[in-house]
């Protein structure tokens, strides 16, 4: 792992914390497919870079649609 945390995965709660948004609403996300995630088991980890990702991406899409 390099030292910010580039590799590190994350679990519901911490992107909840991070996103400011329920628990609910990250497992609503990640289950649609609409939030970067896999699912290890009965639970879900959230691949720290791939959130960083998604985030430009949506930044991105909103640039777009911008009158």
């Amino acid at each position: 792992m390099n030292q910010d945390g580039e590799n590190q995965f994350l679990t519901v709660e911490d992107v909840a914390k991070r996103f400011c948004v329920d628990m609910t609403t990250i497992y609503r996300l990640a289950q649609k497919g609409k939030l970067p995630a896999i699912k290890i088991g009965s639970q879900w980890r959230f691949h720290q870079s791939s959130l960083k990702n998604w985030i430009k991406q949506q930044e991105s899409r909103r640039k777009e649609f911008r009158p």
